[in-house]
Protein backbone atom coordinates (compact mmCIF):
# COMPACT_ATOMS: atom_id res chain seq x y z
CA UNK A 1 0.00 0.00 0.00
CA UNK A 2 1.04 3.66 -0.79
CA UNK A 3 1.24 6.39 1.66
CA UNK A 4 2.47 6.46 5.19
CA UNK A 5 2.16 3.02 7.15
CA UNK A 6 -0.10 3.15 9.87
CA UNK A 7 1.20 2.14 13.15
CA UNK A 8 -0.70 -1.09 14.30
CA UNK A 9 -0.24 -1.84 17.90
CA UNK A 10 -0.37 -4.90 19.76
CA UNK A 11 -0.10 -6.33 23.03
CA UNK A 12 -1.15 -9.69 25.64
CA UNK A 13 -0.80 -10.54 29.27
CA UNK A 14 -1.05 -14.14 29.83
CA UNK A 15 -0.82 -16.74 32.13
CA UNK A 16 -0.89 -20.02 30.71
CA UNK A 17 -1.60 -23.53 31.62
CA UNK A 18 -0.85 -25.71 28.31
CA UNK A 19 1.45 -26.02 25.89
CA UNK A 20 -0.91 -26.70 23.36
CA UNK A 21 -1.07 -23.80 20.67
CA UNK A 22 -5.16 -23.53 21.05
CA UNK A 23 -4.73 -23.74 24.82
CA UNK A 24 -6.75 -20.86 26.09
CA UNK A 25 -5.21 -18.35 27.73
CA UNK A 26 -6.13 -17.80 31.67
CA UNK A 27 -6.46 -14.11 32.61
CA UNK A 28 -5.81 -13.24 35.99
CA UNK A 29 -9.58 -12.96 38.16
CA UNK A 30 -8.85 -9.57 39.96
CA UNK A 31 -8.62 -5.99 39.32
CA UNK A 32 -5.00 -4.18 38.58
CA UNK A 33 -4.70 -3.54 42.46
CA UNK A 34 -5.32 -7.00 42.97
CA UNK A 35 -2.80 -7.59 40.26
CA UNK A 36 0.05 -5.81 41.74
CA UNK A 37 -0.74 -7.52 45.19
CA UNK A 38 -0.64 -11.10 43.52
CA UNK A 39 2.65 -9.71 41.36
CA UNK A 40 4.06 -8.60 44.84
CA UNK A 41 3.54 -12.04 46.88
CA UNK A 42 5.13 -14.06 43.74
CA UNK A 43 8.04 -11.40 42.89
CA UNK A 44 6.48 -11.21 39.72
CA UNK A 45 6.42 -8.18 37.54
CA UNK A 46 2.43 -7.81 35.99
CA UNK A 47 1.27 -7.84 32.28
CA UNK A 48 -1.73 -5.92 31.13
CA UNK A 49 -3.09 -6.19 27.57
CA UNK A 50 -5.50 -3.03 26.50
CA UNK A 51 -7.58 -4.18 23.99
CA UNK A 52 -10.99 -3.14 22.03
CA UNK A 53 -13.55 -5.05 20.50
CA UNK A 54 -13.10 -3.36 17.19
CA UNK A 55 -9.50 -3.94 17.62
CA UNK A 56 -8.69 -6.98 14.40
CA UNK A 57 -4.67 -6.74 15.30
CA UNK A 58 -5.82 -7.50 19.23
CA UNK A 59 -7.31 -10.47 18.16
CA UNK A 60 -4.67 -11.65 15.78
CA UNK A 61 -2.34 -10.89 18.76
CA UNK A 62 -4.05 -13.24 20.57
CA UNK A 63 -4.40 -16.21 18.15
CA UNK A 64 -0.82 -15.72 16.34
CA UNK A 65 1.32 -14.94 19.08
CA UNK A 66 -0.09 -15.54 22.74
CA UNK A 67 -1.26 -19.22 21.31
CA UNK A 68 2.16 -19.70 20.79
CA UNK A 69 3.34 -22.65 23.86
CA UNK A 70 6.72 -21.13 24.21
CA UNK A 71 5.24 -17.71 24.58
CA UNK A 72 2.57 -19.03 27.03
CA UNK A 73 5.87 -20.49 28.95
CA UNK A 74 7.97 -17.21 29.22
CA UNK A 75 4.55 -15.69 30.32
CA UNK A 76 3.51 -18.13 32.89
CA UNK A 77 5.48 -16.85 35.51
CA UNK A 78 3.99 -13.35 35.25
CA UNK A 79 0.36 -12.03 36.57
CA UNK A 80 -1.96 -11.34 33.46
CA UNK A 81 -4.52 -8.88 33.13
CA UNK A 82 -6.92 -8.14 30.38
CA UNK A 83 -8.48 -4.83 29.72
CA UNK A 84 -10.98 -3.08 27.35
CA UNK A 85 -9.58 0.23 27.32
CA UNK A 86 -13.14 1.36 26.22
CA UNK A 87 -14.81 -0.15 29.17
CA UNK A 88 -13.69 -1.31 32.11
CA UNK A 89 -9.88 -0.54 31.34
CA UNK A 90 -10.75 2.99 30.52
CA UNK A 91 -9.49 4.82 33.52
CA UNK A 92 -6.15 2.79 33.90
CA UNK A 93 -5.73 3.65 30.03
CA UNK A 94 -5.96 6.78 30.63
CA UNK A 95 -3.31 7.31 33.60
CA UNK A 96 -0.87 5.60 30.95
CA UNK A 97 -1.49 7.20 28.03
CA UNK A 98 -3.05 4.29 26.05
CA UNK A 99 -3.67 5.94 22.63
CA UNK A 100 -3.72 2.67 20.49
CA UNK A 101 -4.69 -0.94 20.40
CA UNK A 102 -3.78 -3.41 21.57
CA UNK A 103 -0.89 -2.04 23.82
CA UNK A 104 0.63 -4.49 26.18
CA UNK A 105 2.26 -2.65 29.48
CA UNK A 106 4.53 -4.49 31.92
CA UNK A 107 4.30 -2.91 35.92
CA UNK A 108 6.64 -3.88 38.58
CA UNK A 109 4.66 -4.89 41.83
CA UNK A 110 4.98 -1.00 43.21
CA UNK A 111 2.41 -0.14 39.79
CA UNK A 112 5.40 1.65 38.21
CA UNK A 113 5.79 0.92 34.17
CA UNK A 114 8.83 -0.62 33.41
CA UNK A 115 8.36 -1.17 29.60
CA UNK A 116 5.09 -1.63 26.96
CA UNK A 117 5.05 -3.07 23.61
CA UNK A 118 3.08 -1.65 20.74
CA UNK A 119 1.63 -2.98 17.85
CA UNK A 120 1.09 -6.39 17.08
CA UNK A 121 4.41 -8.55 17.05
CA UNK A 122 4.57 -12.42 15.85
CA UNK A 123 5.39 -14.65 18.57
CA UNK A 124 9.33 -14.94 18.04
CA UNK A 125 9.76 -10.84 18.46
CA UNK A 126 7.44 -10.75 20.94
CA UNK A 127 8.98 -13.87 23.19
CA UNK A 128 12.59 -12.14 23.02
CA UNK A 129 11.03 -8.32 23.86
CA UNK A 130 9.57 -10.45 27.08
CA UNK A 131 12.67 -12.12 27.91
CA UNK A 132 14.49 -9.06 28.28
CA UNK A 133 12.18 -7.39 30.23
CA UNK A 134 12.26 -10.30 32.67
CA UNK A 135 16.04 -10.39 32.61
CA UNK A 136 15.69 -6.41 33.79
CA UNK A 137 16.82 -4.57 30.19
CA UNK A 138 13.82 -2.23 30.32
CA UNK A 139 12.38 1.40 29.34
CA UNK A 140 12.94 2.06 33.47
CA UNK A 141 16.37 0.61 33.54
CA UNK A 142 17.50 2.43 30.48
CA UNK A 143 16.35 5.84 32.31
CA UNK A 144 18.06 4.73 35.73
CA UNK A 145 21.24 3.68 33.51
CA UNK A 146 21.19 7.53 32.08
CA UNK A 147 21.00 9.15 35.86
CA UNK A 148 24.30 6.85 36.52
CA UNK A 149 25.68 7.89 32.75
CA UNK A 150 23.98 10.40 31.45
CA UNK A 151 26.15 10.16 28.37
CA UNK A 152 25.17 6.22 27.43
CA UNK A 153 24.74 5.60 23.46
CA UNK A 154 22.42 3.00 23.68
CA UNK A 155 20.61 4.42 27.13
CA UNK A 156 19.55 7.51 25.21
CA UNK A 157 18.53 6.16 22.04
CA UNK A 158 15.89 3.36 24.12
CA UNK A 159 14.88 6.03 26.60
CA UNK A 160 14.09 8.26 23.60
CA UNK A 161 12.44 5.51 21.77
CA UNK A 162 9.78 4.73 25.48
CA UNK A 163 9.31 8.19 25.75
CA UNK A 164 7.38 8.72 22.17
CA UNK A 165 5.83 5.87 22.66
CA UNK A 166 4.64 6.97 25.82
CA UNK A 167 3.48 10.20 24.12
CA UNK A 168 6.18 12.05 26.23
CA UNK A 169 8.09 14.14 23.13
CA UNK A 170 8.76 16.89 25.62
CA UNK A 171 10.57 14.48 28.30
CA UNK A 172 12.64 12.81 25.43
CA UNK A 173 13.46 16.38 24.34
CA UNK A 174 15.02 17.16 27.74
CA UNK A 175 16.59 13.71 28.11
CA UNK A 176 18.73 14.67 24.15
CA UNK A 177 19.70 18.18 25.32
CA UNK A 178 20.92 16.31 28.87
CA UNK A 179 22.90 13.78 26.67
CA UNK A 180 24.30 16.33 24.57
CA UNK A 181 25.82 18.48 27.37
CA UNK A 182 27.00 15.07 29.27
CA UNK A 183 29.18 14.09 25.68
CA UNK A 184 29.81 17.94 25.61
CA UNK A 185 28.78 18.26 21.56
CA UNK A 186 31.35 14.57 20.89
CA UNK A 187 27.92 13.15 19.88
CA UNK A 188 26.36 15.64 17.65
CA UNK A 189 25.36 12.66 15.21
CA UNK A 190 23.20 10.85 18.01
CA UNK A 191 21.62 14.15 19.21
CA UNK A 192 20.56 15.39 15.83
CA UNK A 193 19.30 12.12 14.60
CA UNK A 194 16.96 12.07 17.89
CA UNK A 195 16.35 15.24 18.29
CA UNK A 196 14.70 15.40 14.61
CA UNK A 197 12.58 12.72 16.01
CA UNK A 198 11.27 13.92 18.89
CA UNK A 199 10.76 17.65 17.76
CA UNK A 200 8.88 15.90 14.35
CA UNK A 201 6.64 14.29 17.46
CA UNK A 202 6.23 17.01 18.98
CA UNK A 203 5.09 19.32 16.05
CA UNK A 204 2.89 16.11 14.50
CA UNK A 205 1.11 16.25 17.92
CA UNK A 206 0.39 20.29 18.12
CA UNK A 207 -0.41 20.69 14.67
CA UNK A 208 -2.85 17.88 14.83
CA UNK A 209 -4.37 19.32 18.10
CA UNK A 210 -4.55 22.76 16.62
CA UNK A 211 -6.33 21.45 13.44
CA UNK A 212 -8.89 19.62 15.48
CA UNK A 213 -9.63 22.58 17.62
CA UNK A 214 -10.14 24.69 14.71
CA UNK A 215 -12.55 22.97 13.45
CA UNK A 216 -14.04 22.82 16.39
CA UNK A 217 -14.37 26.29 16.73
CA UNK A 218 -11.76 26.32 19.58
CA UNK A 219 -13.84 25.21 22.37
CA UNK A 220 -11.64 24.56 24.79
CA UNK A 221 -7.91 25.83 25.96
CA UNK A 222 -4.81 24.72 23.89
CA UNK A 223 -0.69 25.04 25.45
CA UNK A 224 1.58 25.32 22.76
CA UNK A 225 5.21 25.16 23.69
CA UNK A 226 7.87 27.75 22.88
CA UNK A 227 10.23 25.71 21.45
CA UNK A 228 11.61 24.51 17.96
CA UNK A 229 9.17 23.10 15.32
CA UNK A 230 5.87 24.63 17.40
CA UNK A 231 7.27 28.19 18.18
CA UNK A 232 5.35 29.90 14.70
CA UNK A 233 2.03 28.25 16.21
CA UNK A 234 2.83 30.02 19.58
CA UNK A 235 3.50 33.18 17.98
CA UNK A 236 0.16 33.15 15.87
CA UNK A 237 -2.16 32.08 18.62
CA UNK A 238 -0.22 34.84 21.46
CA UNK A 239 -1.31 37.03 18.38
CA UNK A 240 -4.58 37.09 18.15
CA UNK A 241 -5.09 33.75 16.11
CA UNK A 242 -8.21 32.90 17.11
CA UNK A 243 -10.55 36.19 16.97
CA UNK A 244 -9.61 36.08 13.06
CA UNK A 245 -11.80 35.21 10.21
CA UNK A 246 -12.23 31.56 9.81
CA UNK A 247 -10.30 31.47 6.51
CA UNK A 248 -7.80 33.82 7.09
CA UNK A 249 -7.21 30.97 10.37
CA UNK A 250 -6.66 28.67 8.03
CA UNK A 251 -4.62 30.17 6.28
CA UNK A 252 -2.06 31.31 9.08
CA UNK A 253 -2.13 27.39 10.63
CA UNK A 254 -0.92 25.98 7.23
CA UNK A 255 1.90 29.04 7.03
CA UNK A 256 2.78 28.61 10.85
CA UNK A 257 2.80 24.68 9.96
CA UNK A 258 5.51 24.94 6.60
CA UNK A 259 7.53 27.80 8.62
CA UNK A 260 7.76 25.71 11.75
CA UNK A 261 8.62 22.19 9.73
CA UNK A 262 11.35 24.49 7.59
CA UNK A 263 13.22 24.68 10.85
CA UNK A 264 12.98 21.04 11.76
CA UNK A 265 14.63 20.06 8.41
CA UNK A 266 17.43 21.98 9.69
CA UNK A 267 18.41 19.73 12.37
CA UNK A 268 19.61 17.06 9.92
CA UNK A 269 22.77 16.40 8.06
CA UNK A 270 21.82 15.11 5.17
CA UNK A 271 25.13 14.52 4.12
CA UNK A 272 25.40 11.94 6.91
CA UNK A 273 21.77 10.67 7.47
CA UNK A 274 22.24 7.06 6.13
CA UNK A 275 20.08 6.07 2.94
CA UNK A 276 17.83 4.14 5.05
CA UNK A 277 16.78 6.98 7.40
CA UNK A 278 16.32 9.75 4.54
CA UNK A 279 12.80 8.35 3.63
CA UNK A 280 11.78 9.71 7.16
CA UNK A 281 13.43 13.18 6.35
CA UNK A 282 11.46 13.42 2.95
CA UNK A 283 7.81 11.74 4.40
CA UNK A 284 8.08 14.62 7.11
CA UNK A 285 9.25 17.72 4.41
CA UNK A 286 6.36 16.40 2.34
CA UNK A 287 3.60 15.73 4.56
CA UNK A 288 4.10 19.86 5.87
CA UNK A 289 4.11 20.94 2.41
CA UNK A 290 7.82 21.26 1.22
CA UNK A 291 7.96 19.43 -1.59
CA UNK A 292 10.76 20.66 -3.48
CA UNK A 293 13.19 19.55 -0.22
CA UNK A 294 10.97 16.48 -0.14
CA UNK A 295 11.72 15.45 -3.91
CA UNK A 296 15.50 16.61 -3.84
CA UNK A 297 15.88 13.98 -0.62
CA UNK A 298 13.44 11.43 -2.74
CA UNK A 299 15.91 11.36 -5.73
CA UNK A 300 18.93 11.16 -3.55
CA UNK A 301 17.26 8.03 -1.87
CA UNK A 302 16.43 6.33 -4.92
CA UNK A 303 19.92 6.70 -6.67
CA UNK A 304 21.54 5.37 -3.82
CA UNK A 305 19.52 2.15 -3.50
CA UNK A 306 18.47 1.86 -7.23
CA UNK A 307 17.45 -1.82 -7.44
CA UNK A 308 17.40 -2.07 -3.57
CA UNK A 309 14.88 -0.12 -2.87
CA UNK A 310 11.37 -2.22 -1.78
CA UNK A 311 8.27 -2.01 -3.98
CA UNK A 312 6.10 -0.45 -1.40
CA UNK A 313 8.98 2.15 -0.82
CA UNK A 314 8.93 3.20 -4.30
CA UNK A 315 5.75 3.42 -4.85
CA UNK A 316 5.17 5.43 -2.01
CA UNK A 317 7.61 7.63 -2.83
CA UNK A 318 6.38 8.16 -6.48
CA UNK A 319 2.61 8.61 -5.53
CA UNK A 320 3.91 11.56 -3.36
CA UNK A 321 6.06 13.49 -6.40
CA UNK A 322 2.98 12.68 -8.35
CA UNK A 323 0.64 14.33 -6.00
CA UNK A 324 3.31 16.87 -5.45
CA UNK A 325 3.74 17.35 -9.21
CA UNK A 326 7.48 16.88 -9.17
CA UNK A 327 10.37 15.61 -10.25
CA UNK A 328 7.58 13.41 -12.22
CA UNK A 329 10.43 11.54 -14.54
CA UNK A 330 11.76 9.96 -11.76
CA UNK A 331 8.65 9.33 -10.09
CA UNK A 332 7.46 7.31 -13.63
CA UNK A 333 11.16 5.26 -12.92
CA UNK A 334 10.14 4.56 -9.49
CA UNK A 335 6.59 3.27 -10.09
CA UNK A 336 8.04 1.31 -13.27
CA UNK A 337 10.40 -0.88 -11.26
CA UNK A 338 7.67 -1.01 -7.84
CA UNK A 339 5.31 -2.46 -11.22
CA UNK A 340 7.81 -4.13 -12.45
CA UNK A 341 7.72 -6.50 -8.69
CA UNK A 342 4.38 -5.71 -7.27
CA UNK A 343 1.28 -7.45 -8.29
CA UNK A 344 -0.97 -4.82 -6.08
CA UNK A 345 -3.46 -3.00 -8.45
CA UNK A 346 -2.36 0.10 -6.38
CA UNK A 347 0.91 0.14 -7.97
CA UNK A 348 -0.20 -0.17 -11.43
CA UNK A 349 -2.87 2.83 -10.35
CA UNK A 350 0.10 5.02 -9.54
CA UNK A 351 1.95 4.99 -12.44
CA UNK A 352 -1.18 4.62 -14.64
CA UNK A 353 -1.66 8.35 -12.93
CA UNK A 354 1.62 9.68 -13.61
CA UNK A 355 1.83 8.29 -17.28
CA UNK A 356 -1.89 10.12 -17.77
CA UNK A 357 -0.29 13.39 -16.42
CA UNK A 358 2.88 13.46 -18.51
CA UNK A 359 0.86 12.95 -21.72
CA UNK A 360 0.83 8.58 -21.92
CA UNK A 361 -3.11 8.40 -22.23
CA UNK A 362 -3.46 5.24 -23.84
CA UNK A 363 -1.04 3.23 -22.12
CA UNK A 364 -2.58 5.14 -18.58
CA UNK A 365 -5.83 3.63 -20.01
CA UNK A 366 -4.51 0.26 -20.07
CA UNK A 367 -2.81 0.42 -16.89
CA UNK A 368 -5.63 1.54 -15.23
CA UNK A 369 -7.72 -1.02 -16.42
CA UNK A 370 -5.65 -3.28 -15.28
CA UNK A 371 -5.44 -2.45 -12.02
CA UNK A 372 -9.53 -2.48 -11.77
CA UNK A 373 -9.57 -5.82 -13.05
CA UNK A 374 -7.24 -6.74 -10.48
CA UNK A 375 -8.76 -5.17 -7.87
CA UNK A 376 -11.95 -6.10 -5.69
CA UNK A 377 -14.96 -3.80 -4.34
CA UNK A 378 -14.53 -0.42 -3.63
CA UNK A 379 -11.11 -0.03 -5.25
CA UNK A 380 -12.35 -2.19 -8.49
CA UNK A 381 -15.01 1.05 -8.13
CA UNK A 382 -12.24 3.66 -7.97
CA UNK A 383 -9.72 2.33 -10.09
CA UNK A 384 -12.75 1.79 -13.29
CA UNK A 385 -13.56 5.85 -12.22
CA UNK A 386 -10.45 6.86 -12.93
CA UNK A 387 -10.28 5.00 -16.17
CA UNK A 388 -13.12 6.45 -17.07
CA UNK A 389 -12.02 10.29 -16.08
CA UNK A 390 -8.89 9.17 -18.46
CA UNK A 391 -10.17 8.59 -21.46
CA UNK A 392 -12.91 11.06 -21.39
CA UNK A 393 -9.69 13.20 -21.05
CA UNK A 394 -10.30 14.44 -17.38
CA UNK A 395 -8.30 16.78 -14.93
CA UNK A 396 -7.47 14.18 -11.88
CA UNK A 397 -6.50 17.33 -9.69
CA UNK A 398 -4.80 14.84 -6.89
CA UNK A 399 -3.17 17.17 -4.79
CA UNK A 400 -1.26 16.16 -0.95
CA UNK A 401 -3.30 16.48 1.94
CA UNK A 402 -1.25 19.28 3.47
CA UNK A 403 -2.88 21.70 0.88
CA UNK A 404 -6.01 20.95 2.40
CA UNK A 405 -4.61 21.48 6.02
CA UNK A 406 -6.34 22.35 8.36
CA UNK A 407 -9.79 20.72 7.13
CA UNK A 408 -13.01 22.17 7.05
CA UNK A 409 -14.91 23.83 10.00
CA UNK A 410 -17.79 22.98 11.86
CA UNK A 411 -20.96 24.59 11.03
CA UNK A 412 -22.42 25.84 14.41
Amino acid sequence: MRGVKQLLVAVGVVVVTSCQRTAPVVWFDGDFEAALSEAKARQTVVMVEFYTDWCSWCRRLEADTLSESKVQRELASMVSVKLDAEKGGAELAARFGVDSYPTVIFFDAGGREVERILGYLPPDPFLRRVQRIRAGDTFLACLRQLETDPGDVEAIERSVQGLLERSDPEGAISRIEAFHQATRGERLDVCRRLMFTARVELHSRVYQRAAALYRRGWDRAFEVPDTAGTARLRALLDDGLIARPADQQASLLRSARFDDAGALLEIPDLEAVPTAELLDVADFAYRNGHYEAAAKIYVRWFADLGDEAGADNLNDAAWRLYLAGVELPTAIEMARRAHARSEDPEVADTLARLLYTTGSRDQAILLEQAAADAAEGSRRETFLGTAARMAAGETLGDRPTFDSYPGPRRSF
